[in-house]
Formats: C-alpha cells, sequence, structure tokens
C-alpha cells in the first residue's frame, strides 16, 4: 500500500500547490493594480501641484499691480514679505516693472512726469519697504533714483510657496517606497513558489 500512500499525498500535494498558485496570482495581480493606481495618483498628483503652483505665481504676479488700490493685497504682501523674508512674485525686480506707487503719492509733478510711462502707467524702479533688508536703508521715491535688487530680499514669494507645495508632493516617494516593497514580497513569494514546484519530492 506505500504506492497507493504515495499517490494520494502527491495528489494531496498538487491540489495544496494549486491552492498556493491561486494565491500566489491574486497576490500578483493584486500587487500589479496596486503599482498602477500608486503610479497614476503619484502621476496625477505631481501635475496637479505643479499647475496650482503656476497657477499661484500667476495670481501673485497680477495682484502686484493692485498694491496702492487694494488694501487687503497690499497688507498680504507686506506682511507675506516680512514674514517669510521675499520679495516680488518671481524675483525682486517685480516691483521695479510694476505700477504698485499711487500717484497721489508723490511731492512733486516733476517725479509724476519722470516716471509715468507712454502707457500712461506710473512705475518707479523700487521695492515696497517690506522688501527692504534688515541693515538697509530703503526709501522708494530715492531708491528710484538709483535702483538696486541688493537692498532687498533675493527669495521670490512664489518659490516660497512653491517650495512648500514641493513639500506635500515629496510624500510620494514614501508610495514609491510602499510600492517597492510590494514588487520584493511578490518576486519572493513567487521564488518560492517555483522552489516547490520544482522540487515536489520535498513535500513527500
Amino acid at each position: 500500500m506505500d504506492w497507493w500512500t504515495t499517490i494520494l499525498d502527491l495528489s494531496q500535494w498538487k491540489i495544496a500547490l494549486t491552492k498556493q498558485s491561486l494565491k500566489l496570482r491574486s497576490y500578483v495581480v493584486a500587487t500589479a493594480v496596486e503599482a498602477m493606481v500608486l503610479i497614476s495618483y503619484c502621476a496625477n498628483l505631481q501635475f496637479t501641484l505643479q499647475t496650482i503652483s503656476g497657477e499661484i505665481e500667476n495670481i501673485l504676479t497680477s495682484s502686484l499691480n493692485k498694491y496702492s488700490t487694494n488694501r487687503a493685497w497690499q497688507l498680504f504682501w507686506d506682511q507675506f514679505q516680512q514674514h517669510y523674508y521675499c520679495c516680488g512674485s518671481s524675483k525682486n525686480t517685480d516691483w521695479f516693472q510694476t505700477a504698485w506707487v499711487s500717484p497721489i503719492n508723490l511731492s512733486s509733478f516733476s517725479l509724476l512726469k519722470k516716471y509715468t510711462q507712454q502707457n500712461g502707467k506710473f512705475i518707479i524702479p523700487a521695492a515696497p519697504i517690506s522688501c527692504c533688508l534688515p541693515d538697509s536703508i530703503c526709501d522708494t521715491f530715492t531708491d528710484g533714483e538709483r535702483p538696486d535688487p541688493q537692498k532687498y530680499f533675493q527669495n521670490s514669494c512664489s518659490s516660497i510657496i512653491a517650495n512648500k507645495i514641493n513639500s506635500i508632493a515629496s510624500t510620494r516617494y514614501l508610495f514609491y517606497a510602499v510600492l517597492v516593497i510590494q514588487i520584493i514580497s511578490a518576486v519572493v513569494k513567487y521564488e518560492g513558489y517555483t522552489d516547490n514546484d520544482q522540487n515536489p519530492t520535498s513535500k513527500l
């Protein structure tokens, strides 16, 4: 009856091996689906955050012109620049090309005539006092006579926000790490399965 016992054991082993194979295939399929979902999620996250970063920079750039007419934007720029030690949207000289000073603040008609552009905009090559470095002395109209970007904070304010956004995007590396672990686990399980498949007598 030894041969009958051997056949019975072999049949049971094949059944167990088939169940193991199904479990392995299910695990591999689940891992593959998870990989595609994570890759898609990370790609969409990166694209979305880049889009948001670009839109924020556009909003900041367009708001420079509202500095003299909108109290909320004026407070925002002054507080943000002083708190984060930044100046302008993409660079500190953004203010140099922006009509951020109200002509009603002028003390003489000659200044109005000097800094009024052909398009009618009053643009003075200087930045708000909130951009001024702590060890520098800044005065809007004096600085306009001798523009010096080195007197102001060198970091752009949009880069400060972009760095905050990028810190969120960095979480995708955690997802990639989980994905790698899942793939390694699937490979280990597969190799263990193939070893058992090639050595059926080890189970007898």
